[in-house]
Order: structure tokens, then C-alpha cells, then sequence
């Protein structure tokens, strides 16, 4: 689940009554896919999502809120808006929740955030789902015929998460990180990978460096070798997995390194023989 920022791009297959494979509306999400937006109780926030059409047609897109928890072992929880232990969905209001947008054009979608009085320090977040609509479906009001003849089939679904991260900071807001299921693992190829999960059990999100070192037997240092800078909510997980490469056969002393910035380091001291 990922690269230098942990945006989705998420991609739904549907099964239904439709003609063979029926290609997607062509609309997209112009900018970041993450707004982390600094607050603090009882501010009033603002923003947009820009939706764009890259194609000759009017297309249609569709918007709604989801909370959003993700873990080291690929699961993606998209679950109703405001179910979460750390959801500001019931903060944000928006507007349009459907968009028809112009031939190679595009559609603002504004948001609002009201952060209560009552908000507690830390990370809070959820989702605004941009989803097309098919010209051919019953949601659709661009007055498209269906098909003479129809099939069961599968027709592809393309949608958006856009994340809207509130963070209320504070010096009692703590980070916090614990490690799990650490393997070293050889693969058929002859690579050795270190995997270890990472676990924000703190208030705040943070997208820390992560790296190891090595020490052999006579204290000589390999690395670092590093993992992926990913995003990391309260109560979510991401799986590290580091490639040691250019290391010889023997016991090693290893350190592995979360540095979220300031003074959130954390760390844990493994020995690894390969």
C-alpha cells in the first residue's frame, strides 16, 4: 500500500447488468491527495477539491465522506463517516455532493471544517470519496440510453480518497510507536529483506524516516538502509520491508530507526544472522 506519501488512488471492479466492459467517466482529482490542515479548538476551516474532465463529454462524479484506517497487513477500512475513534467527519460540510463537470473542465468542490470547542489535541481525519459516475447508470441524470442488449459483465469504477487530516497540536498531544512481527526473510532470488510492522499508538500523525543500521561482530557499520516514508494515523499500521544488500554471512546487530522529527525518535535493537 504505497510510496513517499501515502495516497490512494482507489479503483473499484462492480459486477453488473452492463455491455462488455464498459470504460470508466474520465474525470480526475487535480492536487494533493492529503490536506493536513494545523487548527485548534473551535477554528472554522476552509478548502477545496478540484475535479477535473480530460475528455470531449460532460462527465458526472458523485461526493461523499468515509473514515479511513488502514493496517500492516493490507487491509483498508473504509467505514461510514463519523464511526471512527478519530474521525472529524461530522465536522466537515461540502459542497456539491454530485458534479456534472464541462468538457475539459473542471468543478470546485468547497469544504468546510468546524472544529467543536470540545476537540481533543491530536490527529483527526476521514475522507471525501470522489467517485464518476456512469453515463449508462441509474444515478446518472446526462440522459444516456442504455444498451438494446445487456449482459452480466464487470465495469470498473474509478474513485478518489481525498484525505482531510485536522491536527490539534499540543505539547500533551505524544506520539508513539510500537514494533511487531519482525522476520528476516530470504527470498528466491538470494535478496534478504528485514520486515517489521510500525504502529502509531500515539495522538498525533506523523510520516517518519525510517531506516536500520548494522554492526557485525567487530563493531564495523553497515547502512543505512532505508524503508518508506509513509503516512501514519493514530491507531493504524504500515508493514516495512528493507532489502539488506551487500552484507556477508554472519550475526549483526541491527537498529531500526523511526525518527518522526523534534524528540519522536523511537527504536528497537534486533540481532539478525544471515
Amino acid at each position: 500500500m504505497a510510496h513517499a506519501c501515502f495516497y490512494r488512488l482507489l479503483v473499484l471492479s462492480i459486477l453488473t447488468l452492463a455491455a462488455p466492459l464498459v470504460a470508466t467517466a474520465q474525470i480526475t482529482v487535480r492536487g494533493q491527495l492529503a490536506h493536513d490542515l494545523e487548527t485548534e479548538p473551535g477554528a472554522t476551516l476552509t478548502g477545496s477539491v478540484t475535479i477535473d474532465n480530460e475528455t470531449n463529454e460532460l462527465q458526472q462524479a458523485r461526493v461523499y465522506q468515509r473514515d479511513y484506517l488502514f493496517f500492516a497487513d493490507g487491509t483498508n477500512v473504509y467505514d461510514e463517516p463519523g464511526t471512527t475513534a478519530r474521525s472529524n467527519a461530522p465536522w466537515i460540510t461540502f459542497s456539491p455532493e454530485q458534479a456534472t463537470v464541462p468538457p475539459n473542465g473542471s468543478v470546485t468542490v468547497s469544504y468546510q471544517i468546524n472544529v467543536p470547542d470540545s476537540a481533543g489535541v491530536g490527529s483527526w481525519w476521514s475522507m471525501l470519496m470522489v467517485e464518476a459516475i456512469d453515463r449508462e447508470s441509474a444515478e446518472s441524470t446526462l440522459g444516456e440510453d442504455p444498451p438494446a442488449e445487456r449482459e452480466v459483465g464487470f465495469r470498473q469504477v474509478t474513485r478518489y480518497g481525498v484525505q482531510l487530516a485536522t491536527h490539534v497540536r499540543s505539547a500533551s498531544a505524544e506520539p508513539g510507536v510500537e514494533l511487531e512481527n519482525v522476520s528476516l526473510q530470504a527470498l528466491e532470488d538470494g535478496r534478504t529483506v528485514f520486515q517489521i510492522d510500525v504502529l502509531n499508538v500515539g495522538q498525533v500523525m506523523m510520516r517518519p524516516d525510517v531506516y536500520m543500521r548494522l554492526f557485525d561482530a567487530d563493531g564495523a557499520e553497515f547502512g543505512p538502509f532505508p524503508g518508506v516514508q509513509y503516512r501514519l494515523y493514530p491507531n493504524t499500521s504500515t508493514r516495512q520491508r528493507i532489502e539488506l544488500e551487500g552484507l556477508p554471512a554472519g550475526t549483526y546487530q541491527a537498529i531500526f530507526v523511526v525518527d518522526a522529527g523534534s524528540d519522536a525518535v523511537f527504536g528497537g535493537q534486533f540481532e539478525l544472522t544471515l
